[in-house]
């Protein structure tokens, strides 16, 4: 089973969830946002039954591809809250949201994240979902279902990448390829403008070569 069989489903939001989601990551990430603000907690009870591994397996053919792809997706989440949540009782989409970013980023760059950079990517991810719309009015069915999404694929883009640098090119060409639809599905992000330094994420505005000539 390989990573670039796994599909996001964002079908419990609104269609235009990602597009401004990531609208707003760009505001945020350009200094448009207002970063005064105390960033919210997004915060949430665990579901007692999970729903993430049942929908990203819906993209597997068979009936027991999708059962060994849900099973597969349950590990990545209990991994994702013992592990990366280190057992906290609530679940918390920031960090989730945090960890998804900085996974698929590290995938894309071949970066090493550390806690320090984790926790400047939590707040600015904090404040970019706490005042969409869509999260303000969704329910606890969909923000549990968003959550389980990013730290399902987080854990499987981080475990895949590590693993795929023993395997060789091709390998890692593969999990860079899945990185790259999972930020532009789940949260509208453009992952080749994406960037990381000590301030947390950025946005690199691409000027084409005719027009910084001029």
């Amino acid at each position: 089973m390989s990573i670039e069989q796994a599909r996001s489903d964002a079908s419990d939001f609104p269609p235009e969830m990602a597009q401004r989601l990531g609208q707003l990551l760009g505001q945020a990430l350009s200094g448009l946002g207002d970063a005064s603000e105390a960033a919210p907690a997004l915060t949430i009870e665990p579901a007692k039954e999970p729903a993430a591994p049942a929908l990203l397996a819906r993209s597997h053919g068979s009936p027991k591809a999708r059962a060994q792809a849900q099973a597969m997706y349950l590990r990545c989440l209990a991994h994702y809250r013992t592990k990366v949540q280190r057992g906290l009782p609530v679940d918390d989409v920031g960090a989730a949201a945090a960890y998804f970013v900085l996974a698929n980023l590290a995938a894309l760059q071949n970066l090493h994240i550390n806690e320090a950079q984790l926790a400047l990517v939590e707040r600015q991810m904090r404040h970019v979902i706490g005042r969409h719309a869509a999260w303000q009015s969704a329910g606890a069915r969909e923000r549990q279902t968003l959550f389980e999404q990013l730290a399902v694929l987080g854990v499987l883009v981080g475990e895949s990448q590590a693993q795929a640098r023993t395997q060789g090119a091709a390998a890692i060409l593969h999990v860079r390829q899945a990185a790259r639809g999972y930020l532009r599905e789940l949260l509208g992000i453009d992952p080749d403008a994406l960037r990381l330094d000590e301030h947390g994420l950025r946005f690199e505005v691409m000027v084409p070569a005719a027009a910084a000539n001029n």
